[in-house]
């Protein structure tokens, strides 16, 4: 990377916040000590509470986390429409609509947003292992099972799982050009990133967004207007900030 200022001056995110999102499954069968197994043997999470009226909240590393069995799909077809925003999943909207049951998961109360993140994966990672499950729908799109679950499982040899940390969307315009852009990193405290009418083929520009991304959170950079960024010390790519195009607010757009 190049002429990037690593302060981080977009600042934290807000304390306390909660990271919500809902586990599909195909019916209301819920196996918690299958899920429990999971939690300690896959991430060495120990859980001592009881399932109590189809739920269970339990304390680790700071925080509570609760699941919560809601045995019937996620009302007005939510669940189905935000499936569509998945651009990994051809399916994903005619495979949404076959949950039937849904599991309602939060993790709360911590103050620092990359933790938290990373434990919301991990619970996730192991509701998802239920032989029941389909995706797990955090808006504003569902992620396919497996999707999540490979990249959760990166997790274990010290790997930062941006594609479900953050949502990466894409379209193509009328002039056949690419755009892309991210929704999530203002929970991490930073401004949500674009690239605008690329001429790069679709795979490179999202698999741009994500190194970009991943670099920004993991390196806690802020992303200037005016300067450049680049893998290579040849490449320079101007950066601007201001009205986001694909998404509201300030953003970061990269010229890719």
């Amino acid at each position: 990377m190049a002429d990037i200022k690593n302060e981080g001056e977009e600042g934290t995110a807000k304390q306390g916040n909660v990271l919500a999102g809902f586990v599909l499954y195909r019916d209301a069968n819920m196996d918690w000590p299958r899920f429990i197994h999971s939690l300690r043997e896959d991430w060495g999470i120990e859980v001592q509470d009881p399932v109590k009226d189809n739920a269970l909240v339990f304390h680790t590393e700071g925080m509570v986390v609760a699941c919560s069995l809601m045995p019937g799909p996620v009302p007005d077809r939510e669940a189905e429409e935000n499936a569509r925003n998945n651009i990994f999943w051809k399916d994903g909207s005619a495979e949404a609509a076959k949950h039937r049951a849904h599991v309602m998961l939060a993790v709360m109360n911590k103050f620092d947003a990359m933790e938290q993140a990373q434990l919301f994966a991990k619970v996730a990672y192991s509701l998802l292992k239920l032989k029941n499950a389909i995706g797990i729908y955090k808006n504003p799109t569902v992620y396919e099972k497996r999707f999540y679950m490979d990249i959760a499982e990166g997790m274990k040899k010290g790997d930062l799982p941006v594609p479900i940390m953050i949502y990466l969307g894409a379209y193509v315009t009328k002039e056949a050009k690419y755009c892309a852009y991210t929704s999530g990193m203002t929970f991490f405290g930073k401004k949500e990133i674009e690239v605008v009418d690329s001429l790069k083929q679709a795979d490179e520009v999202i698999n741009f967004m994500c190194a970009i991304a991943e670099y920004v959170l993991l390196e806690n950079v802020e992303l200037k207007d005016g300067e450049t960024i680049g893998f290579t010390e040849e490449q320079k790519l101007p950066i601007s900030v201001g009205d986001g195009v694909s998404v509201k607010g300030t953003t970061v757009k990269i010229g890719f």
